[in-house]
């Protein structure tokens, strides 16, 4: 005991009073600290014990965790902070101390602290099961049925399994709302989601102890998306971007899923997609058709301002013909590759076409050169935009020998293509009038700002431009960059309103997903070019 009071008090040795108080554990305390004076808490601590809570106060305090011995073992306090968060696993059992210590002022404090409860070895955290199917599924493997059998019955009818306020009435469903459970079997560890609704990789949880996992969300009735599903994604030694990119070693399509999408032509499990529509989904009608396109006429363009080279693809309808000299509207989209692919443009611009929705319009697909000049051109690179007004504009007026207004031209792209194509017209209003954006990043701000979303905050503080707006963002999207794209869109469009702008939003039930955004580019395009 003395060596410890001996090294207690050369921690505290710059106080001038030290008072030993034994509060219980769970506590919540309120304390005054005069000037100088130190207060110690007796906690005592079984091995493996998880000791968390919080510590908060008027002015700069000094705390830490001293052992049996006196030795500090962990400072919970910086120079100068007035709280701290308590989150210590204690490696002995022993009697610790908190040791609390004023400094040149007098400080007042709270103090909340409790052993936290933890799982025993190979329990998992128990989700709530709002599936009255998976409920059942329990009580079967608990009376002994064979996860053979249990993993039949749940599957009976494919996955996901959906169910309707009626099926749930204890889950106070919504009526515009479903219960959406995701399941696999075979994991050993794990299982993570990849896609909406969630992009922190959700995980799904073990039911009892077989290898049967289940994940269930309340979802609008309205959702539309794809997803794979990652069993026993590797955790790798690495940075924390090397761990999250890990689940593509392992995403594949939910096996029993009928209803899947190939992105980019391949049908192998990993890079086929899961999809899920509920029954008010928007329609994806613009999509369907089998009549035969005139081909988009393909360019490599090399830029003297960025110092490389690009595919372009343009596209001309039925009725507007090369060299003609006619003015049309014209629509240049972003990531042009996918904008022919994953989003089957041409096929949607010649429905609405057909169907009167829009006029005649030109189009072109700017791809780029790798995804690294991706990454440094779309989010709001002056000189990107010096090569959109001055070395693409004049090459599609001379391979089309078609004439363009700024009022009917219009930029469109998804993600960092939606700021990119705000960030364009933006500065060059008098040639991009339009901006059509999906999902677009405006949680972006170049990295000395000091704070995000800086398209928004210039748009703010300039006058207005001659520029309409259609936005759209996925109710999902909340996790994407510091702010979330959907609430920098809800933001941006509230900037847009007061300046004068005219700007819709639309938000959809969905997430960052090209297999939203095929179905949903139509909307943008009638509101912008139709009458």
């Amino acid at each position: 005991m003395l060596k410890r009071m001996n090294t207690l008090a050369l921690a505290v040795a710059s106080t001038a009073l030290v008072t030993t108080v034994a509060w219980a554990l769970p506590l919540q305390q309120t304390l005054s600290l005069p000037a100088g004076e130190t207060r110690v808490v007796d906690l005592e601590l079984a091995q493996g014990d998880y000791l968390r809570g919080q510590l908060s106060g008027n002015g700069p305090v000094k705390a830490l965790l001293v052992d049996a011995e006196g030795a500090p073992v962990r400072h919970l306090t910086r120079a100068g902070d007035v709280d701290a968060r308590v989150a210590f696993r204690a490696p002995q059992g022993q009697a610790y101390q908190l040791v609390l210590s004023a400094g040149d002022t007098p400080v007042q404090l709270s103090l909340a602290l409790e052993k936290a409860p933890l799982l025993a070895p190979g329990e998992v955290n128990a989700p709530e099961m709002d599936s009255p199917q998976v409920r059942r599924a329990l009580a079967a493997l608990k009376a002994g049925q064979s996860v053979d059998e249990v993993w039949s019955g749940l599957t009976a009818s494919g996955t996901p399994l959906i169910e309707w306020p009626q099926d749930v009435p204890e889950a106070e469903l919504a009526a515009d709302e479903r219960l959406v459970t995701f399941l696999w079997r075979g994991a050993r560890e794990r299982v993570l989601m990849l896609g909406a609704p969630g992009y922190e990789h959700d995980p799904l949880f073990r039911l009892g102890n077989s290898d049967i996992w289940f994940r269930s969300y309340r979802l609008p009735s309205d959702t539309r998306m794809s997803y794979k599903l990652a069993p026993d994604v590797p955790q790798v030694a690495g940075t924390e971007r090397e761990q999250r990119v890990a689940i593509m070693a392992t995403a594949q399509r939910d096996p029993l899923n009928p209803n899947q999408w190939s992105p980019d032509g391949l049908n192998d499990r990993y890079n086929l997609n899961s999809i899920l529509e509920l029954d008010q989904a928007p329609s994806d009608q613009l999509l369907k058709g089998d009549r035969p396109l005139p081909n988009a006429r393909h360019y490599r363009l090399s830029s003297e301002r960025l110092g490389n080279t690009r595919d372009v693809d343009i596209w001309l309808p039925e009725g507007v013909e090369a060299g003609s000299g006619d003015q049309v509207p014209l629509a240049i989209f972003f990531d042009g590759a996918e904008y022919q692919s994953r989003i089957p443009t041409p096929r949607i611009m010649a429905n609405l076409i057909e169907s009167g929705q829009i006029p005649p319009t030109a189009a072109v697909f700017v791809s780029n050169p790798s995804r690294a000049a991706r990454r440094t051109e779309l989010p709001c690179n002056a000189d990107f935009a010096d090569f959109m007004a001055e070395e693409l504009l004049p090459f599609v007026v001379d391979k089309t020998g078609l004439r363009f207004s700024g009022d009917k031209t219009l930029l469109a792209g998804a993600s960092f293509g939606g700021l990119a194509s705000a960030c364009t017209a933006y500065r060059y209003p008098q040639h991009f009038g339009l901006v059509l954006s999906q999902s677009g990043s405006f949680w972006w701000s170049p990295a000395d700002a000091e704070r995000p979303e800086w398209l928004n905050a210039q748009l703010a503080k300039s006058k207005r431009l001659p520029i309409r707006f259609y936005l759209s963002a996925g109710r999902f999207e909340t996790d994407f960059g510091e702010s979330g794209i959907l609430n920098a869109n809800r933001q941006l469009e509230q900037i847009l309103q007061i300046k004068g702008y005219p700007v819709k939003l639309e938000e959809f039930s969905a997430g960052h997903d090209y297999f939203h955004w095929r179905a949903t580019l139509g909307r943008g395009l009638v509101h912008l070019l139709g009458d």
